[in-house]
């Protein structure tokens, strides 16, 4: 009696998992076959079809087929398992390393103590309220002061070169023999303002408004003076923008 087995192997592609069930099917499949033809042969064996060692030597055969067929799913599988792995960890995209920049938390604006004399070049001083303050001699070149209230602050002989004072208001301001050269004061208030003696060589005075102001021997050589409003200031040996001496209160200041 004659008996055909096929062994179909299906390939499962892809991941480990299909490998693995395919692996344990075909394991299942072949110690079926065995048990199966070690059933066979005990049956050959009981009913007459070969003597009791050639049934014995057909059993050994068969154990020795389902224990080869064990050991090569094992091997399949254990490969199939190393497979996946080694193409995970292939795959696997390495976590972006992020740096983190450290944030500045102090201040890179130079900073001084407001007091007479003292070296306050460069700080930013816009929008601040410095109004009545006591400051002669105070070094304020390149600072900011866009928009600063000076209003009755004391400031003769500060060194104002450079700065911005861009809208600042200096009504009634003490700026007497004060260094105002290459100042940017557009559109500041000069309201009683005593300018006597100081320099303002460049100074850019565009739209600023001099009302009741006392530009007594100021210099103002190359200054800025577009739409600039005058309003009963006092002139008197005065050089004007243009070079011109203004000396047409001189008779009234005596």
């Amino acid at each position: 009696m004659g008996m055909t087995m096929t062994d179909t192997n299906q390939t499962t592609g892809g991941t480990g998992t299909g490998a693995t069930m395919s692996n344990k099917v075909s394991c299942r499949r072949r110690r079926a076959i065995a048990a199966g033809v070690v059933a066979l042969a005990l049956v050959a064996s009981a009913c007459g079809g070969g003597d009791e060692e050639e049934a014995e030597e057909a059993a050994a055969a068969a154990a020795a087929e389902a224990e080869a067929a064990a050991v090569a799913a094992a091997t399949t599988t254990a490969a199939a398992a190393a497979t996946t792995t080694a193409a995970a960890a292939a795959t696997t995209t390495a976590a972006p390393t992020t740096t983190t920049e450290p944030v500045p938390t102090a201040s890179t604006r130079p900073t001084c103590v407001l007091e007479p004399n003292a070296n306050c070049s460069q700080v930013d001083l816009s929008g601040e309220n410095l109004a009545g303050m006591i400051l002669p001699g105070i070094d304020l070149s390149g600072a900011n002061m866009e928009g600063t209230l000076l209003n009755g602050a004391m400031l003769a002989g500060a060194d104002l070169s450079g700065t911005n004072l861009a809208g600042a208001a200096m009504s009634n301001t003490n700026l007497a023999g004060a260094n105002m050269d290459d100042a940017k004061a557009p559109g500041a208030l000069f309201f009683r303002a005593n300018l006597s003696h100081a320099s303002m060589v460049r100074a850019d005075l565009t739209a600023a408004v001099l009302m009741e102001a006392d530009m007594k021997s100021v210099n103002m050589t190359g200054a800025l003076v577009n739409g600039i409003v005058e309003r009963r200031s006092f002139w008197c040996n005065t050089i004007y923008a243009d070079g011109t001496l203004r000396n047409e209160d001189c008779q009234i200041g005596g």
